[in-house]
């Protein structure tokens, strides 16, 4: 596996002054490739088979970089995010790089046939560099067409569509360089297993499908090396699909509970061939029930471990991301028949949702907006040895953490070092009616000072939470300072007693 170290940059466009600059280092001729079956080739073929499951991702966002990266709030520093996103979902759940959203105030998107939608970043996966994105249609989109990594093959011939500098829905083509790549684009992120392309990708085309001769995405475009011509990288289509589908289940599981874990396993493998999938299907990918909880409602219905589901409602069911994607919009009380294949056999197993497990606990990945904070994030509080204090943090605080390694918080917040040196706590989960839910603090959010003191380790909240009742302030709020997407905010929780 080879490890780039060199300069990357993402293929997504921040800056407009400089735009043309670096176009004019772009040299797109000695990249294209000459068209092999006349006019209506393969490239024109795919295009025209996918677009429509494209689109383009506009939206103001804070400048990061220079002097001005501190400045947050209506005085940053904004230039124009710009990427590209593909349709996961009819419904318009949309999967793009985080980098391409993160910060954007508003993100806009705009598909193929030039409708227009604000959407909401729904979730994220930071370490994957891939987001949720969601809009709201009026009628069905057309969803993307999902191939696979294990058999993509240097040499052949590839695609993408994107939006490079502006340029709307525009296609590009070239061939898989190599595969398994380690490329290294800044110190908090590591592209793992990526695909090398010689496609030309340029800045815009982040969270775009790179496409193969079938016209199935086998790829999302992330990256390029600068100033290097045609050496542009994606993330492999099956971590996409595993990361979409674990954000998606994610969200699904607050609305309805069925008590199922699955995994998704080759067709022509053995529990495949023994529940009879048959010979001559031609998906190559198959979702095999894992576990079933005691006493859910898929137990009472009767599915087993080892079942192949086939479909649930309407749905067919493919792959994880099928099967997650069938619970959205779900909901206590809704009824769903799943299909299954057992044993050479087809059977129906109809179930009826039911609450959550631990539904007091916000697992959620949404989060509100929050202000942004330049401050500093306090002193350290007394010691607190009370093993009673322990339980408080949840019961006063509704807050479930851990402490971040102290190497990981000064590697992901290096540049923030000088205002809050001392470290923060992870959220893990928030209490539904909390102070601290209700004013948009999430799971993922790291939280680095409360009132006046640090937030780092369990001591430290274990303080905070046993004062928490004795506080008094002249407005009756306590601000809490965090960190979401590498943003430093705050929000002012008011003390409830």
């Amino acid at each position: 596996m080879m490890r780039s170290r060199y300069s990357f940059k993402f293929s997504s466009f921040r800056n407009p002054a400089i735009g043309l600059a670096v176009l004019m280092l772009t040299v797109f001729a000695t990249c294209s490739l000459p068209a092999l079956e006349g006019r209506t080739n393969w490239v024109v073929k795919a295009f025209e088979k996918n677009v429509n499951a494209v689109v383009s991702i506009q939206g103001d966002k804070v400048d990061e970089s220079g002097s001005d990266s501190r400045n947050f709030g209506d005085s940053g520093k904004l230039s124009n995010g710009l990427g590209t996103g593909v349709i996961l979902d009819e419904r318009g759940y949309i999967v793009t790089n985080h980098h391409v959203v993160q910060g954007i105030r508003k993100i806009q998107v705009t598909t193929y046939d030039k409708s227009r939608f604000i959407a909401t970043q729904v979730a994220w996966d930071t370490e994957t560099d891939l987001a949720i994105i969601k809009i709201t249609p009026k009628e069905p989109l057309q969803t993307i067409t999902l191939g696979f990594s294990d058999d993509i093959m240097p040499g052949e011939f590839c695609m993408a569509i994107g939006n490079p500098y502006g340029y709307a829905f525009k296609a590009t083509n070239g061939l898989i360089s190599g595969l398994g790549e380690e490329v290294v684009v800044n110190d908090n992120l590591l592209y793992k297993n990526a695909i090398q392309t010689s496609a030309p990708i340029n800045p815009g085309n982040s969270g775009g499908p790179l496409i193969n001769v079938d016209g199935e995405m086998i790829g999302i475009n992330a990256a390029i090396r600068q100033p290097a011509e045609c050496i542009a990288f994606a993330i492999p289509v099956d971590q996409v699909v595993d990361v979409a589908a674990r954000l998606i289940g994610e969200m699904t599981e607050r609305s309805g509970f069925h008590g199922i874990k699955v995994y998704q396993t080759d067709s022509n493998s053995d529990i495949a061939k023994r529940a009879g999938v048959p010979k001559e299907k031609t998906r190559r990918s198959v979702v095999v029930v894992e576990s079933v909880a005691a006493n859910s409602p898929a137990a009472e219905a009767g599915l087993k471990p080892g079942d192949v589901i086939t479909g649930v409602g309407k749905f067919s069911v493919e792959n994880k991301l099928d099967f997650h994607r069938a619970m959205i919009d779900r909901k206590v009380g809704d009824d769903l028949g799943f299909a299954v294949l057992r044993e050479q056999e087809t059977l129906d197993f109809p179930l009826a949702l039911t609450a959550p497990k631990e539904d007091s606990v916000v697992r959620s990945t949404r989060r509100a907006p929050l202000t942004p904070s330049p401050s500093k994030a306090g002193v350290a509080p007394k010691t607190a040895n009370s093993r009673a204090a322990e339980d408080t943090v949840w019961e006063t605080l509704g807050l479930k953490y851990s402490p971040m390694p102290k190497d990981e918080y000064q590697r992901t917040f290096a540049q923030y070092l000088n205002d809050y040196p001392n470290g923060g706590v992870v959220v893990k989960a928030v209490k539904e009616g909390s102070a601290l839910a209700e004013k948009g603090i999430a799971q993922g959010d790291v939280i680095v000072g409360i009132h006046d003191w640090v937030a780092t380790s369990t001591n430290d909240l274990r303080f905070v939470a046993k004062v928490w009742t004795t506080l008094s302030t002249p407005n009756g709020l306590v601000r809490v300072r965090l960190f979401r997407d590498g943003i430093p905010y705050y929000a002012d929780v008011p003390i409830k007693k």
